[in-house]
């Protein structure tokens, strides 16, 4: 008897420990529901440590993650008590300073004076007074493929822009590639994006980018008829829909597999691009990412298919522009043969003028959108008129 009652016992306490350790996708307590079961939210877990206070534990897709950039995003019921949201980094430093939103559309920062940091920047704890609408919290914007559909729509409504699909993600999503094409003869401008999920400033960033190219001014005509347009601006679409830090879902960083193409989705730029240089030439290659601060870091050499065009002078003509709404940024001349990076790959396989360009984390949007459009006006500029 006194063994079935010790059983009885260790299945109760282990049945309220387990309720307390929610493998779920959401943590509800009498005050409020706390989910992540939605695109983007990431690998989560979480604790409820009492009726107001939720813990959750933000786990990276791999447990050696390089250059974290810890991600994570829920949604949150509306609530009439105060409550307490603990994020739990485990042995990773956050990177990004909050964001919330009650509509996952416009997005605010969270003011840091209500988060408690602890643990050396391990753990974040954010208080919440009452609220009377669902809000959505997350490391960054959340832009998933529903964000793409959006624009990729818009894109089309200008007739200049035709997309194909290319090849599939680990997952059979697939890896669209978009062309604005006048004439197939003419030199192809490269341009990717999202090989890192959370880098959403390069998204944005890329978007103002590509839009200011098919503008309709008589700029962009011009340019138009003489240069055509590749891009694939969402590279790692598991990645992204999953929350992942940085790697796709074999857990590869896309923008270190350049050379040895071990997976599908850097394969099929790679077999599109071999198959398009049988018959035209490519010109430039730019790769949009995210990172502490605005960087331009370029590759190039006097020999190259646009014998006229210099990165560093295009980012020098810019410069004006970008420092007149306050853009600050460094360029820096970078090229390594053997580190897997997109940008020297192409550099050294099809020497063409390749950049990454890195936008800060903590960018104004607003600027990311002027900056980025400056700099695609400057591009066209330069090319047709030399």
């Amino acid at each position: 008897m006194k063994r079935i009652l010790f059983f009885i016992i260790f299945f109760l306490s282990n049945s309220l420990h387990a309720e307390n350790l929610v493998p779920k996708k959401q943590c509800l307590t009498s005050i409020v529901l706390v989910d992540f079961d939605f695109p983007g939210a990431g690998n989560l877990s979480c604790e409820i440590i009492n009726s107001q206070h939720i813990k959750l534990f933000i786990n990276s897709e791999t447990d050696n993650s390089i250059n974290p950039s810890p991600w994570f995003a829920i949604r949150k019921s509306k609530h009439s008590e105060n409550i307490k949201i603990e994020l739990d980094y485990g042995n990773y430093n956050y990177r990004y300073n909050p964001k919330i939103s009650s509509d996952n559309k416009v997005w605010d920062n969270l003011n840091m004076l209500n988060i408690l940091k602890k643990n050396n920047d391990k753990i974040l704890v954010i208080d919440f007074l009452p609220s009377n609408k669902k809000q959505y919290i997350a490391s960054q914007e959340i832009i998933t493929q529903s964000w793409y559909y959006n624009w990729f729509n818009e894109l089309k409504e200008t007739g200049k822009v035709r997309s194909e699909t290319i090849g599939f993600s680990v997952l059979k999503k697939p890896i669209t590639m978009f062309f604005i094409e006048t004439d197939i003869k003419n030199p192809y401008i490269i341009i990717l994006g999202r090989q890192h999920p959370p880098e959403v400033t390069g998204a944005f960033a890329l978007k103002g980018f590509i839009d200011q190219l098919v503008s309709p001014s008589q700029l962009s005509q011009n340019f138009l008829n003489q240069y055509n347009i590749i891009f694939v601006p969402l590279m790692n679409p598991d990645g992204v829909d999953n929350g992942h830090w940085r790697y796709n879902v074999n857990k590869i960083d896309l923008n270190r597999d350049w050379g040895t193409f071990s997976q599908p989705e850097t394969i099929a730029v790679n077999e599109k691009l071999i198959r398009l240089t049988a018959n035209s030439k490519l010109a430039l290659f730019i790769d949009f990412h995210s990172t502490y601060k605005n960087i331009f870091y370029i590759s190039e050499n006097s020999s190259n298919n646009l014998s006229k065009f210099s990165l560093e002078n295009w980012i020098n003509n810019s410069r004006s522009g970008l420092l007149g709404i306050d853009y600050n940024f460094q360029l820096i001349n970078s090229s390594n043969k053997d580190n897997g990076v997109s940008k020297n790959y192409i550099y050294n396989k099809y020497n063409i003028p390749s950049m990454t360009y890195e936008v800060s984390d903590i960018e104004d949007r607003k600027k990311i959108k002027q900056s980025s459009s400056i700099l695609a006006t400057e591009l066209m500029k330069f090319l047709v008129i030399n």
